[in-house]
């Protein structure tokens, strides 16, 4: 079901075909969630986790944040989350059609309402069911692969209709199941 995605380096979006419902050229990255103007969803995958040591940072601030790091807090660390599934919110619309009533359906419509979700290791057990049978209900044939879910974090889908944005979304579920500290940003986002 490749064949429906289309995939782009670095973050940029490929100029739209004349009709396409996917914006022009743009960084990926500039988006505000204004539910009245956001004309797409983008999920974002953790891509790596850094404390900025460039800065000259007090001793009495630097011992409370290897303190709050060392109880496992995050307190000036830098999550860097870079575009990894984009679709248009119509098709989006039609992911949460496809999904029906329930938990995950729920979860997923939180981007309509608040503008922007996480996704991390503990929703997995809750969307991967609810995924698999929103496949099963349009009859898309998952690719079966023995080899681990993709990791590059440098390429971005865009999805075109649900069934793709579903097989993508269910390789990103299986790379934040797999990794400890991955996990999901989905946003809303106006061009």
């Amino acid at each position: 079901m490749r064949q429906r995605c289309r995939r782009e380096a670095a973050g940029f979006e490929e100029p739209a075909a004349l009709g396409d419902v996917l914006s022009p050229t743009r960084p990926l990255a500039a988006h505000t969630t204004d539910g009245r103007t956001a004309r797409e969803v983008v999920f974002y995958r953790l891509g790596e986790k850094f404390v900025d040591h460039e800065r000259s940072i007090p001793e009495d601030v630097r011992s409370v944040l290897y303190y709050t790091l060392a109880i496992g807090h995050h307190t000036g660390v830098i999550d860097c989350l870079a575009p990894r599934l984009t679709t248009s919110r119509e098709v989006f619309a039609d992911v949460l059609a496809l999904l029906g009533p329930g938990r995950a359906h729920d979860k997923l419509a939180g981007i309509e309402k608040f503008g922007e979700i996480e996704v991390k290791k503990e929703h997995v057990p809750v969307l991967k069911p609810a995924v698999l049978a929103a496949l099963d209900r349009v009859g898309a044939a998952l690719e079966v692969s023995d080899e681990p879910p993709l990791c590059a974090v440098s390429e971005a889908v865009v999805a075109i209709d649900a069934p793709a944005w579903l097989e993508e979304f269910l390789r990103l579920l299986e790379e934040i199941q797999c990794e400890p500290c991955v996990y999901a940003m989905g946003r809303r986002v106006t061009c």
